[in-house]
């Protein structure tokens, strides 16, 4: 991840779909994470548009940032990118083959340097060379002499799923050695004509890259939509839990088909045991749901999944859900950042995940609610394993969450004054769900009264979480409701690990909101 650092520089090797900055719905930025996770707080130097993988470099000091602007101006530093287009240049595919397109830019006359590396399988790897940071004009470049950057254009008849450019060397006064970023290998299968499925899954890496990594032993490595196969893989520790969503292919299979990835995964990070479960989109149709298969070393029951210094207990031959929600790693480390002497309340809290971060972060308390005894035990080993089930600031209720929070608005009713405000709540709610009786709880019907309810018992400074996988539901309205009743609502994005894909609906929606 981080590929060099001083007192005055960090470079980092930047994924590619990230942002530099915050992405347009508050997350996660590459500024954002690095502040989140590592408490590292950079300055932007100079960007990489978000399909850009490679080298990145920030400031960490408002000093070095203005030493940067200087560096940039008196063309100081000099850049080296790699990129593939289908296309030759002119017809030529010689290793001599070199050219300079100048055009000015933002006032200054700017040139890039090209130069043809080697071609294969209909694709063509060129150099690019520049000594401006701030803007860039590769790509604008690269169309003008007809080699157009995979990604800004169709190859073989679909749109490659990233944008092949990749900024592979820096030269940088202060900085001894030029800084470099691996080829990557989606480039390299694309030269080499590697099968469809193997592209696609170096691309799922260099979304990632490794970065989870860094603060958790958990994390998802495929998402749903990044294969041509209905498949997303999450690695918990060592095993690999694989969901597949298929009503024509057993898991047998997709096993099968599956195989390179797994191999090429295996180059990537260590996995000893993997398990795949077929998914009914039927919930009724049991024996699909039984449909498992397993492979390599035996998975355990109990596996500890790590996020920064907490560890949570998960169950990979769970047929219901192994006990923790990945794709709320990042809100888990918000509400750890936030807590520290707030009432927390975390409302359908599962495993009670978001109640350890809350503790672990300086809670005054946090109860945890939920209908189901099962996952609050698993909340309390959760609390037991991370040594916080001795403090007595943890209180665990089980009941049903729309009767708790009516109780409490009867409280707050009779006595406002009197009444102890929340200052955290955490509402992340199943889609579907039976209350007994008959009764159920529905998401899409039930979020206005939630959003209500939860904010008449915040606090004057207080924050509420709100998350759902409602797929099929519509954004606006889940965003609206919220607006209705706080001051500031911010709608955040999943972890990079769960990248919004194009032509495919939302995994998760999340809104930090503040009264």
């Amino acid at each position: 991840m981080i590929a060099y650092e001083d007192d005055n520089w960090l470079v980092v090797n930047k994924p590619t779909g990230l942002s530099t900055h915050a992405a347009v719905r508050g997350g996660p930025g590459l500024v954002e994470w690095l502040e989140l996770h590592h408490n590292l707080k950079a300055f932007v130097c100079c960007r990489l548009d978000k399909g850009t993988s490679g080298v990145l470099l920030f400031a960490k000091t408002k000093k070095a940032s203005a030493l940067a602007q200087d560096i940039h101006e008196t063309l100081q530093a000099e850049k080296t990118y790699h990129f593939i287009s289908h296309r030759p240049y002119k017809g030529k595919e010689g290793k001599n083959t070199q050219w300079t397109i100048n055009e000015p830019l933002a006032g200054k006359e700017c040139s890039t340097q090209f130069r043809f590396i080697e071609s294969g399988h209909g694709c063509y790897c060129y150099e690019a060379v520049i000594k401006r940071g701030r803007t860039h004009q590769i790509r604008q470049h690269a169309a003008l002499a007809g080699v157009p950057i995979l990604g800004d254009e169709e190859y073989g008849g679909r749109s490659f799923s990233r944008l092949c450019l990749h900024s592979s060397r820096l030269n940088w006064p202060g900085i001894s050695a030029e800084v470099t970023a691996q080829f990557p290998d989606s480039f390299s299968f694309l030269l080499k004509g590697k099968e469809r499925i193997l592209q696609d899954a170096a691309v799922a890496w260099e979304r990632r890259m490794g970065w989870p990594g860094t603060v958790s032993n958990s994390y998802r490595l495929i998402h749903r939509g990044e294969l041509d196969l209905p498949v997303s893989i999450d690695i918990y520790d060592a095993y690999l839990s694989i969901a597949a969503f298929s009503e024509q292919l057993t898991s047998g299979q997709l096993k099968s088909k599956l195989a390179p990835v797994c191999d090429y995964l295996a180059t990537k990070i260590e996995w000893r045991g993997a398990l795949l479960r077929q998914h009914a989109k039927n919930p009724h149709r049991k024996k699909l749901i039984q449909d498992v298969i397993c492979w390599g070393e035996p998975i355990p029951d109990s596996v500890l999944a790590r996020e920064h210094d907490l560890f949570f207990e998960v169950n990979i031959n769970d047929s219901q859900h192994v006990g923790l929600f990945l794709d709320q790693r990042d809100s888990r480390r918000r509400v750890s950042k936030t807590a520290g002497a707030r009432r927390v309340a975390n409302l359908f809290s599962f495993t009670c995940s978001f109640s350890a971060a809350a503790l672990a972060g300086g809670a005054e308390v946090v109860f945890s609610v939920d209908l189901a005894g099962s996952t609050l035990a698993r909340g309390k080993e959760n609390f037991a394993i991370n040594g916080l089930d001795q403090s007595g600031r943890g209180k665990f209720i089980q009941g049903d969450v729309c009767k708790w929070l009516s109780r409490q608005e009867r409280k707050q009713s009779a006595d406002p004054s009197d009444y102890a405000y929340w200052d955290l709540i955490i509402c992340d709610p199943p889609v579907f769900a039976s209350a007994g009786k008959g009764r159920g709880f529905h998401v899409e019907q039930q979020w206005p009264e939630l959003a209500r309810q939860i904010r008449l018992l915040l606090s004057g400074n207080g924050i509420a979480l709100f998350a759902n996988n409602h797929r099929g539901g519509k954004p606006a309205y889940y965003l609206q409701e919220l607006e209705k009743h706080f001051g500031t609502v911010t709608q955040l994005s999943p972890p990079m690990d769960f990248p919004v894909l194009e032509d495919q609906p939302e995994h998760v929606r999340i809104y930090w909101c503040e009264v």
